[in-house]
């Protein structure tokens, strides 16, 4: 499963398997900000076992640089060429333990990779956004969703 964007498709990965929703949805950002663009792949584990999600860009574009970039309760990836800027976020390991009660762990594999470990089933949200802006933090904050639509594990 995968979410395109303009620098390259979005690629998911979760194990053991998971129901998931990719979905389009409106940021969050101040009014101010560009313009973004924000989909949220949501993945739900029913199993009761330490569960992995990896999201991962494959840029297809020519000069794509960037890496992580982590903030209070965020864990993210920005990544940006001449015509555009590419985030994927979710929740850190502070906000899965205090939001979803579940302990876990955020890796980043390299400058393009992000892999959630949780300790038990749960639901999680991924973020992916996009701006045709580059050099401004707009996808970063869409990225960083509120957790009131988070189900709680079993």
């Amino acid at each position: 499963m995968h979410i395109d964007t303009p620098l390259g498709p979005v690629t998911f990965v979760a194990r053991p398997g998971a129901d998931v929703v990719i979905s389009k949805a409106e940021p969050r950002i101040p009014d101010h900000f560009p313009r973004v663009t924000l989909w949220t792949a949501t993945f739900r584990f029913a199993a009761r076992q330490d569960v992995e999600v990896t999201a991962r860009l494959t840029a297809t574009a020519p000069d794509v640089g960037g890496g992580p970039g982590s903030g209070e309760w965020l864990d993210a990836v920005t990544l940006e060429n001449d015509s555009a800027t590419v985030s994927i976020g979710g929740p850190d390991e502070d906000r899965l333990l205090e939001e979803l009660g579940v302990e876990g762990t955020v890796e980043y594999l390299d400058d393009r990779t992000i892999t959630w470990r949780l300790s038990s089933a749960a639901e999680l949200t991924i973020a992916v956004a996009w701006s045709e802006l580059t050099s401004h933090p707009a996808t970063w904050v869409a990225v960083d969703l509120p957790f009131r639509n988070q189900w709680r594990g079993p």
